[in-house]
C-alpha cells in the first residue's frame, strides 16, 4: 500500500455507541459497511485510550507504527482533515486502497519549502566514467550561465528532464520531496545561489530562486488504525 495519500474515494462519519477494547477475531476481509461499523465503533476509544500501541495491536490489521506526512504529500480534502485537526484527535474513517482508516493525530511540527530551478544531466551510462562526464558537463554549463548566459536558457538547451521545458522551474518543494543531496544543498543556500551538485541521477546545476520559507505546522505525525475491505 502506498504510503502517500493522493485521493479519497469518500469519507463518512456517523455516531455509534459501544464498546471497542476487543479486536475482531477473524482476520477475514469485511465488506465496506461492516469496516464502515468496525471504524466507528473505536473512533472514540482510539481517541481517548493513553496506550496508543496496545490499542493498535489489539485492533489494527496492521502493526503498530508513526507515519509523517507533510502538506504537500496530502492532496485537497486529506491535507484539510490532517492539518485543521488537533492533536488527539482522530481523522476518519478514510476508505483508500481497499483499507478502512483512521489516523489519530499525535503531534505537528515545522518543515521549510524550498524553490530551486536546476538543469539536470544524465549520465550516459553507469560507469564512474560516465558520471565524471556528466559532471564536468554541467561545470561547462555553469561556466556559461556565469559569462551571462541566462539560467532558463541554459535549461532549456541543455536540460535532459522534463523541466528543462519550463527552464528549469521545479516550483515550490517540501522537505521529504526531492533527494536528499539536492534537499541539503538547497536547504543551506540561499535566494541567487548557483552551483554544481552531484547526487545519484546524475549532475545539476541549481539555482535557488526563493529563500527558504518556514512553516511552523508544516509536517503531522500520525498513528493509523486499519482494516482491509
Amino acid at each position: 500500500m502506498n504510503r502517500l495519500l493522493y485521493f479519497v474515494l469518500f469519507v463518512l462519519s456517523i455516531s455509534v455507541s459501544a464498546s471497542a477494547q476487543t479486536a475482531f477475531p477473524d482476520s477475514v476481509a469485511a465488506t465496506q459497511e461492516e469496516a464502515r461499523i468496525w471504524a466507528e465503533i473505536r473512533k472514540p476509544y482510539f481517541k481517548t485510550t493513553v496506550d496508543d500501541s496496545m490499542f493498535v495491536i489489539n485492533n489494527s490489521e496492521f502493526p503498530f507504527r508513526y507515519d509523517y506526512y507533510t502538506r504537500a504529500e496530502l492532496a485537497g480534502l486529506m491535507e484539510q482533515m490532517f492539518f485543521n485537526a488537533r492533536e488527539g484527535d482522530v481523522v476518519g474513517p478514510l476508505f483508500l486502497e481497499g483499507y478502512a482508516m483512521l489516523y489519530k493525530v499525535i503531534s505537528f511540527d515545522s518543515t521549510y519549502r524550498m524553490k530551486a530551478s536546476h538543469v539536470f544531466i544524465k549520465p550516459e551510462g553507469t560507469t564512474k566514467k560516465d558520471t565524471a562526464n556528466a559532471l564536468k558537463k554541467a561545470n561547462k554549463v555553469l561556466k556559461e550561465i556565469n559569462k551571462g548566459l541566462a539560467f532558463a536558457d541554459a535549461a532549456k538547451k541543455y536540460g535532459q528532464d522534463e523541466v528543462a521545458k519550463n527552464g528549469g522551474d521545479m516550483g515550490w518543494f517540501g522537505e521529504g520531496m526531492m533527494v536528499k543531496e539536492f534537499e541539503q544543498a538547497v536547504m543551506k543556500g540561499k535566494q541567487g545561489d548557483v552551483f554544481v551538485l552531484q547526487t545519484p541521477f546524475g549532475a545539476h546545476v541549481i539555482k535557488i530562486t526563493e529563500d527558504k520559507v518556514k512553516e511552523p505546522k508544516g509536517r503531522v505525525k500520525v498513528v493509523p488504525l486499519l482494516k482491509k475491505i
